[in-house]
């Protein structure tokens, strides 16, 4: 589909969000960053991510999850003692915490409702550190158009 948005967005990141669609009639806002899950497209329109996450973005995001976990565990046994008898209740309890809250944080980030995850996936190497290509075009102010991760999910 051919897009003639007037201009290109300066900066790798920075993009036009879709304001309203109809159809094949679109119409555009003005560039800046794109909102959590779209990444601009060739023509610096913001898109919706529709990818799945692969084995490295699973792994990211199991390590993310259980360093909660692990570092509640650590801390229960620093501080309960040798002979705690309430020490493996609280072992529960944090497994129980951590993963509710899991399952809440998947339940109201978009797709909202669902136990599911969208990736925007990576496609070329400044995928993986953003923050270092936000435009600066009189180089003095800086237009922040990267996401507020550095990984690109």
């Amino acid at each position: 589909m051919a897009v003639d948005t007037g201009k290109t967005c300066i900066g790798l990141y920075c993009g036009k969000t879709v304001l309203f669609s109809n159809g094949s009639n679109e119409t555009f806002g003005e560039c800046g960053g794109c909102p959590r899950g779209q990444r601009t497209d060739s023509y610096s329109i913001c898109r919706q991510c529709m990818g799945t996450p692969v084995l490295y973005d699973w792994l990211y995001l199991g390590f993310m999850g259980l360093l909660p976990l692990i570092l509640h565990w650590f801390f229960i046994e620093w501080y309960s003692g040798k002979k705690s008898s309430s020490a493996f209740f609280q072992h529960i309890t944090a497994l129980l915490e951590c993963t509710v809250a899991a399952l809440i944080t998947l339940l109201v980030n978009d797709p909202v409702g669902y136990l599911h995850i969208r990736s925007c996936g990576v496609e070329k190497l400044s995928d993986w550190y953003t923050m270092l290509y936000n435009p600066s075009p009189d180089y003095v102010n800086t237009v922040h158009c990267t996401q507020e991760a550095v990984y690109p999910l």
